[in-house]
Formats: structure tokens, sequence, C-alpha cells
């Protein structure tokens, strides 16, 4: 029996297309991962930043800290997975489909940040131009997390170019191009314990190998190492932890694109791919997918404005614990809310837009 038409339309929206996960459940969860980690990174690290530097309440709620940044990894290589691994897609298409899915949301919500801080003068005729100068130079300090989203853009540009290069190289030169790239994101790292400058800072700092990493391990050919893979990630959590608990100037070698995240990431990665379909019908799951990207952009304004300042949540209050808790489960909430509204109006009617501009269907 089919669904009624308003309950199916409802489905739609808050689901999206039921044929769309006639795919690999993986990528779904992992983007649900990133979801709460994204925005448990950010009250978990609001947390330390209100403890006494050297306490031990500090140092675990670091190791919390380094644990849930991950999302930036595992949001890199969910991309990279899912985009490098296409074929047959035109370079027009791409950008009119894809790239222009990631942009929109980013300015539609760009544009949200300044107007709730600045009011909406800062969209008047006249400021027009000096807002759009401001989106192309990159995140706004109103919502600093911008960043990740303007890599992302970033490697969505190389994703035609990357696609072609693994689809006319042999698959030992692909293990070597991205043994290369790991190595210098480890020279970049590291360089600094031997007093040498990092010698391609710009390579670490695009992620290209983050998002080559992405594209390896959801390949066949990765399942022959998985398990070394998991292991390494498991020891480098170790060490990270070890560099957290008993060492000071411990960041430049654990965060962002340092092997010792990488491999974490890597683990994570795997040991959710590992995981079998029994969750295929999960509506919460693919509920969050849907609107992970959207719950990116939102989170920052609901935990810093809504959370704090407007129901007065204390991070500390009822203990650490509950109080993160308490603050990162309000903010999930209200973020998914906010991002299912966004979704269904305002983003869906410019892509709406932008789908009959560029003819397709």
């Amino acid at each position: 029996m089919s669904k009624p038409k308003q309950p199916a339309k409802l489905y739609e929206m808050l689901i999206g297309h039921e044929e769309k996960y006639d795919r690999k459940r993986y990528p779904d969860l992992l983007r649900m991962l990133a979801a709460i980690f994204v925005i448990a990174i950010h009250t978990v690290s609001l947390a330390a930043s209100m403890v006494p530097a050297e306490s031990l309440q500090y140092d675990i709620l670091t190791v919390f800290v380094f644990t849930f940044i991950s999302c930036n990894q595992i949001f890199v290589m969910v991309s990279g997975a899912l985009l490098l691994p296409v074929k047959g897609e035109r370079i027009g298409a791409f950008f009119a489909r894809r790239f222009v899915k990631v942009a929109v949301p980013l300015v539609v919500c760009y544009v949200l940040y300044i107007v709730a801080k600045n009011g909406f003068s800062a969209v008047s005729p006249q400021n027009l131009p000096l807002l759009f100068v401001r989106i192309l130079m990159g995140a706004p300090t109103e919502a600093p997390h911008f960043w990740l989203i303007y890599v992302i853009l970033m490697l969505y540009l190389y994703t035609p170019f990357l696609r072609y290069l693994l689809s006319h190289i042999p698959d030992m030169v692909f293990y070597g191009v991205l043994s290369v790239f790991l190595l210098t994101d480890a020279a970049n790292t590291f360089a600094p314990l031997f007093g040498l400058e990092a010698p391609l800072p710009v390579i670490s700092e695009s992620f290209v190998s983050v998002y080559l990493t992405g594209y390896f391990l959801a390949e066949k050919c990765s399942r022959k190492i998985s398990g070394w893979i998991i292991a390494a990630g498991g020891i480098c959590y170790l060490i990270a932890c070890g560099l957290i608990l008993f060492t000071e100037s411990y960041e430049p070698y654990i965060y962002q694109t340092s092997p010792v995240m990488t491999f974490f990431c890597a683990a994570v990665f795997l040991a959710i791919k590992s995981r079998n379909d029994s969750d295929k019908n999960d509506l919460f799951i693919k509920l969050v997918c849907k609107h992970s990207y959207s719950i990116l952009l939102l989170h920052w304004g609901v935990l810093h404005f809504v959370v704090k300042q407007v129901l007065h949540v204390n991070v500390l209050s009822g203990g650490i614990v509950g109080g993160c808790i308490l603050m990162a489960s309000l903010t999930f909430l209200i973020s998914l809310a906010g991002a299912i509204l966004l979704d269904n109006t305002l983003i869906a009617w410019i892509l709406s837009l932008f789908r009959k501009v560029s003819g397709q269907t």
C-alpha cells in the first residue's frame, strides 16, 4: 500500500527520496557521527576554557577535544569517499549540482550570521559589494567554524582534476602519490621538533591528503590493510592522550592534518565502514545525515546565542559532565530543527532556482 500523499511529502522533506538509500550505509553513519562530534567539540572546548589550565579536569576535557575534533577530517574523508570514485560526470554538471549544493547553504548561513550580529544594514544595497568580498575572503568572525567549509569548497574545485588523475593512473601509482602526501603532512607536523620550518605547509592546509585518504579507505583495496590501519589509529589515539596528559606543547603534533589525527580518523572511518546494514531503516540516521551539513553551519550560533544567552544554560551547571551533555543535547536538537526548517525553505528555494537556470530536472 502506498503512503498517503501528505505523509509522503513530509517524509521526503525530512528524510529525502527513499531510493537515495539503496546505497552503502557507512557514509550516513559517518556523517551523523561527525555532526554530533562537531557540536560536542565546541561544547567541550567551551568547558575546557572555564576550568584551570593546570587541572586534571582540563586535561581530561582536552582528551575529549581531540576525540571530537576528528569531525573535521571525517567530514573531508566522507566527501572524498563519495565524490572521487564517481565516473562519467561532466565538469559542468558537477559544479551545477554538487558545488552549488555546498556553496548556496554556506552563503545563506554566512548572511544570516552577519545580519544576526550587525543588523539588516549589513545587507543594504550599498553594503552588498563589501559583503560579497567578505564571503570570498573566508570565514567571518561571527562564524569562525566556516573555515572547514572553505576547505571543502576548495577540495570541490580540485575534484574534477583528481577524478581524472585517479582514473588514469595505476593503483600502485596512486598509493605512491598518497604516501607522498602523508609523508609531507608528517614532515610539516614534526619538522619543528628538529628546529626546522615546515617544508610545504600549504599541502597540509589544503587537506588534499585527507581527501585522498577518504577515497582510499572507501575502495576495496583498503580491506587488505584495514586491520593495520585500525591498530595504528588506536596507537595514535593513545599517543595523543599521552601527549595531552604529560606534555605542554602538544597541539601542533596531534591536530589538523597531523598523521596522529589522520590515522585516528582513518581507524574510525574503517570501524564504522565494517558495520553491517542492520540499521538500514533507522529513520534517525537518515534524518541527521540529510541535514548534517546545515547542522554544521548553524550549530555555532545555536550554541553561543540560543543555548547560552537565551536559555542561559551553563556548561558547568550540574557538574561538567551534566552541563556538557545538557548543552550539547540542546544545541543538537535546536540545530537539527533549524536545519530542517532552513533546508526546506530558503535553501530549497534558491537551489530550485539554480536548477531551473541550469536546466536541471
